[in-house]
């Protein structure tokens, strides 16, 4: 007992709040958003341990849960118009039985501070969260994340949210993305200052190889530097996950194998 008391008052704050590490994850963890191809050809994504869009299809998910791969159903984060102010309407979102498939879990799209719709649903979404984690204490909770804020630094600590998924889109079709630089320094960085980046990774992309109307597109030789990158700065990150996006082009089922090999490659099977 008195040992006990002695860690609490030498340990930082931060580090004796935390809830212990959780072990509901896929190790490690190769995760893919709405990965293109995937029901025509499920083939191209060997090392794929996580979806994170399921829902649509009760018997791919059937099919991918027999591979190994942890199928989350997709859930509205708070920046949900529907919630009517119930706290109750966040924690059913994370209910893991849908159409009669019981899911590994949620993927919460998603804790963005700039939405519109944010202030009003946090505290609603956090209360809900956290009524879900103890109603189903078994089921994985990722969360998509833009700017880690306070409230869900806290969902991260107190063991609510088993994983964060930085927002890291430097190629976002038609429209723009973020450089490198700002998804390390004003993303990640802060969820490593809050000894959280072992329950943190990046989704990179989109994957994409068609040129958008500003004549971008995302090549292999741009994704695998970013990665790299990501892998070399945060070793302690427990995996990757990667934006799929369908746009037609017939080179973009080779860059989407060439993304999963280097998942395999950079997060190998341990």
């Amino acid at each position: 007992m008195r040992f006990a008391l002695l860690l609490c008052l030498i340990m930082p704050a931060s580090a004796a709040a935390a809830e212990p590490r959780p072990t509901r994850l896929p190790v490690p963890v190769r995760a893919w958003f709405l990965p293109s191809h995937l029901d025509s050809n499920p083939e191209l994504y060997p090392a794929m341990t996580m979806l994170t869009s399921g829902g649509d299809d009760a018997a791919l998910a059937a099919h991918l849960t027999q591979r190994g791969v942890a199928v989350l159903k997709w859930a509205y984060g708070p920046n949900s118009p529907w919630s009517e102010g119930r706290v109750e309407y966040f924690t059913d979102q994370c209910d893991p039985l849908f159409k009669g498939f019981r899911y590994a879990g949620v993927g919460i799209d998603e804790w963005d501070t700039g939405h519109a719709n944010f202030a009003r649903e946090k505290d609603l979404a956090a209360a809900g969260y956290r009524a879900a984690r103890t109603k189903w204490p078994d089921a994985i909770m990722a969360a998509w994340v833009t700017a880690p804020d306070e409230t869900f630094i806290g969902l991260l600590q107190d063991g609510t949210l088993d994983l964060a998924i930085i927002e890291g889109y430097t190629f976002i079709p038609n429209v723009g993305g973020l450089t490198l630089d700002a998804i390390c320094e004003q993303r990640c960085d802060v969820l490593a200052r809050a000894g959280l980046i072992d329950r943190t990774i990046v989704c990179f992309g989109y994957v994409s190889a068609a040129t958008d109307t500003h004549g971008r597109r995302m090549t292999f030789a741009d994704l695998e530097h970013q990665v790299r990158h990501v892998r070399q700065r945060y070793p302690a990150m427990p995996g990757v996950a990667f934006y799929g996006f369908n746009d037609g082009s017939p080179e973009t089922p080779e860059l989407i194998r060439k993304a999963d090999a280097l998942a395999a490659e950079l997060y190998p099977a341990r």
